[in-house]
């Protein structure tokens, strides 16, 4: 999987405990935009705080329905996924009958992604 063709969903603390979800080719320049008011309208009213949980997945395509589904979650659900990131696609695989590559992006590359960002 090529880094040009990788899209990745996320889950981002905000500073009120919600959780917003979203996709992108690049972790660390949306991030900025959530944090800059350019990103999704939910962010410039609920600041963004850090990463909790990404995934990565092969298209766009693919990006947009998991991130349909977990937005369609409740936040046990999301927290679930969170804290364990083999669930996501274990449950999203199950639910639409397909078989697609989730892999879940590394803690330490996800801490390591947060201090640039904060």
């Amino acid at each position: 999987m090529d880094i040009e063709n990788k899209y990745y969903i996320y889950i981002i603390l905000c500073e009120d405990g919600s959780f917003y979800t979203g996709i992108t080719n690049n972790l660390i320049n949306r991030f900025k935009q959530h944090k800059n008011n350019r990103g999704a309208n939910y962010t410039k009213t609920h600041k963004p705080l850090k990463y909790l949980s990404a995934w990565t997945v092969q298209s766009r395509s693919t990006a947009l329905s998991v991130e349909h589904y977990i937005k369609s979650q409740k936040k046990y659900k999301k927290t679930e996924f969170i804290n364990n990131k083999s669930l996501l696609k274990k449950e999203y695989c199950k639910e639409k009958n397909k078989n697609i590559i989730i892999r879940s992006v590394y803690k330490r590359t996800l801490d390591k992604i947060n201090q640039e960002i904060i």
